[in-house]
């Protein structure tokens, strides 16, 4: 697989991984290594205390790997064990200080993940000197989460290592403005300048709020939402077993459902969980995905074995039980059968070994002593003892099927009194009607997932004005190569003296007329290195995009003045035609627009347009000559053409929906939209 920079043990990740660190606050005259441990075993030995706890309040079942944590005391000989060194990128990383090192797996079920997260924002509360770093394959996963409410800088180029976890809450390490964002950070600078001023780096509360609202599901102090109890009809080994360790059960299920012909051929005998064995029925607690995982696996044994199941017509929920227990019998048969098949193996025979053991020698782990000698043999039985104690991470075997063929070995007659009491007693098993999701269902879900912050409805009760004006701030942002930038995130507005018009300018208007600009093109024309400042042609293309609009007073029917934010044109077209104005109109133009919107007004596509009801005023003569002569209304004009072309797309994809997506808004599926309902009044 592809190796993470920082990562440790390379060679045995997957995909489907979080790795965490968390450094304690080491007193300073603790120098002694063999005080430092003991230290931080007791560490460890608090904090595992409140693991336990939040797991057991929870009755939270681990789908792969469980929470672990081992200690790392920062020697180069323990770094060489633990795959920590690489000449490449050892001066990246620096030395680590003292502190606990975890890796688990979570494999299908990504709630694992987060719920490491929330162990570790527990820890961190309850511990204040603990400072918690987590990431996966994925890097800072933490931020992506908060994607929509990060800062300008942060990128994941610029903010590997910089995502801590500090008294239950994020924070994001920034370098200073003299510094380079992409400049790296190692893990012990970061950690050392969170220690420096613990709440500098702290991040917003928009970013808090997305993490909080990802963790909410684990707030509560009961049995997860995830958890579903099934009746189960079980061999009494196995029911046995499950009752002494429930964390057998996700081992079983995913060994059923991962087995290979190899594990086909054992199911054939049967030889630690015999169909034969008397059976008996207990509740079993699953995880939804496990129990999905079980249920949708398509086996049936074979007749010769001696499975006798009940007709699935007459008795359907007998069936599944007796069903869905041979499944699990048939899992824990598997790993008892992978543990016996290796116990003798030795450990010069196992291939992650061989590895691991090529890996050390290319590191210079055994410091070029000769193979054979006294040195050369205490260094390789060290390392021998250290991926013995750590093999359950090495994934060499599963620890699982040990613990069941010691458990078959040496039942416990507490289990078996449990059962019999359970017998009687028997829970009825939760519905799992949530495996059937329509496809409705699935919508709501992606939509309250993914879907966009604002959701139109387009049955006519929608605000013209402002979708209109929504629109036109999607229009007016900037793109590049990475998207279109977010409201706030933009360039801060040019602020040099020639912004605004000289005095004179705006005196010479006589109206003290508010001035109308394009700044996104001066923006695009300040940062084009063809327009100068000092060129004298730069004057007049100044000049241009400074061009004075002074305000209006009338109500126009010409669709530009819509453009002109539908603040009425006439008194424009008098001022810049009158004799005080900086920029004279001919009085010709002001007739040519005039006689263009008569004529267009008794047009079949003047008469498509909606419009809207002008005020009424004495003075105002110039369109007495068509009948009920009606502004346009470009709000709600823009919303109808936006509508049909909505509508015609039949949910697919197509213009509106894609600009739509851009824009961060959708449409909900509602009844078709008539026009007559769009009108002034929605506005």
């Amino acid at each position: 697989m592809t190796k993470i920079p920082g990562s440790n043990l390379e060679f045995v990740r997957e995909e489907d991984f979080v790795e965490y660190y968390i450094f304690p606050k080491i007193p300073d005259n603790v120098e002694d290594e063999g005080a430092l441990r003991k230290l931080m075993l007791q560490i460890r030995n608090e904090i595992s205390a409140i693991v336990r706890e939040k797991s057991l309040e929870r009755s939270y079942l681990w789908h792969k790997d469980e929470f672990q944590l081992q200690v790392r005391l920062g020697s180069a000989e323990e770094r060489l064990l633990n795959e920590e060194t690489n000449p490449e990128q050892e001066a990246e990383l620096g030395d680590l200080p003292p502190h606990f090192h975890g890796v688990t797996h979570y494999g299908d079920n990504i709630s694992d993940e987060w719920f490491v997260v929330y162990l570790l924002t527990e820890i961190t509360r309850a511990r204040g000197d603990c400072i918690a770093r987590v990431s996966d394959s994925d890097g800072e996963f933490l931020l992506i989460e908060a994607a929509d409410a990060l800062p300008d800088w942060a990128s994941p180029e610029t903010c590997e290592q910089r995502v801590y976890l500090v008294g239950g809450a994020l924070q994001l390490l920034q370098n200073s403005a003299a510094t380079s964002q992409d400049e790296p950070l190692t893990m012990a600078t970061a950690v050392q300048r969170i220690r420096m001023n613990p709440t500098l780096y702290r991040c917003s509360r928009q970013i808090q709020s997305c993490i909080d609202a990802r963790l909410k599901e684990y707030q509560i102090a009961q049995p997860h939402f995830s958890i579903h109890r099934q009746v189960l009809e079980l061999p009494h080994s196995a029911a046995q077993l499950l009752k002494q360790k429930p964390r057998l059960l996700s081992s079983a299920v995913r060994a059923f459902c991962e087995r290979d012909s190899l594990d086909v051929k054992a199911l054939r005998t049967m030889r630690y969980f015999p169909p034969e064995a008397t059976r008996v029925r207990t509740n079993v607690r699953f995880t939804r995905c496990l129990y999905a995982m079980l249920s949708h696996q398509q086996y049936l044994p074979e007749k010769r074995l001696g499975w006798h199941l009940t007709d699935p017509v007459n008795e359907p929920e007998r069936y599944k039980e007796q069903l869905l227990g041979l499944k699990l019998a048939s899992g824990l048969e598997i790993l008892a059968t992978q543990a016996k098949r290796i116990e003798g193996q030795k450990l010069e025979d196992l291939p992650a070994w061989r590895s691991y053991l090529r890996s050390l020698q290319s590191k210079g782990y055994f410091r070029d002593n000769i193979e054979g000698s006294a040195e050369y043999q205490a260094l390789l039985n060290k390392a021998k003892e250290y991926f013995h104690g750590n093999q359950e991470r090495f994934r060499t075997a599963s620890r699982a099927g040990a613990e069941i063929l010691d458990l078959l070995l040496h039942p416990a007659e507490a289990a078996s009194e449990e059962l019999r009491d359970e017998e009687n007693n028997l829970q009825p098993s939760d519905s799992d009607e949530w495996l059937n999701i329509s496809a409705e269902d699935l919508d709501s879900m992606l939509q309250d997932r993914y879907g966009p912050k604002k959701l139109y409805k387009p049955n006519g009760q929608m605000n013209a004005e402002e979708f209109t004006k929504q629109l036109a701030e999607f229009l007016d942002r900037q793109s590049n190569y990475e998207g279109i930038e977010h409201r706030g995130l933009e360039e801060p507005e040019l602020d040099s003296d020639d912004d605004e018009p000289p005095p004179q300018a705006k005196s010479s208007t006589g109206l003290g007329a508010k001035v109308k600009k394009n700044p996104s093109m001066r923006k695009a024309c300040q940062r084009n290195s063809v327009i100068q400042p000092e060129e004298p042609d730069s004057t007049h293309v100044r000049n241009f995009l400074d061009f004075v609009i002074p305000e209006d007073n009338w109500d126009s029917t010409s669709e530009m003045s819509d453009y002109a934010d539908e603040d009425d044109m006439e008194r424009n077209l008098n001022s810049l035609s009158g004799g005080g104005s900086v920029f004279p109109l001919d009085r010709q133009i002001q007739s040519y627009m005039e006689q263009m919107d008569r004529e267009l007004a008794q047009t079949s596509v003047g008469k498509s347009f909606h419009g809207k009801k002008a005020p009424p005023k004495a003075d105002e003569d110039d369109f007495d000559d068509i009948e009920d002569f009606e502004p346009i209304n470009i709000n709600v004009n823009t919303l109808r053409n936006m509508m049909d072309s909505y509508q015609s797309q039949v949910g697919g994809a197509g213009p509106v929906s894609n600009l739509f997506s851009a824009m961060g808004v959708g449409m909900s599926a509602g009844e078709d939209m008539e026009h007559k309902d769009i009108s002034e009044s929605a506005v």
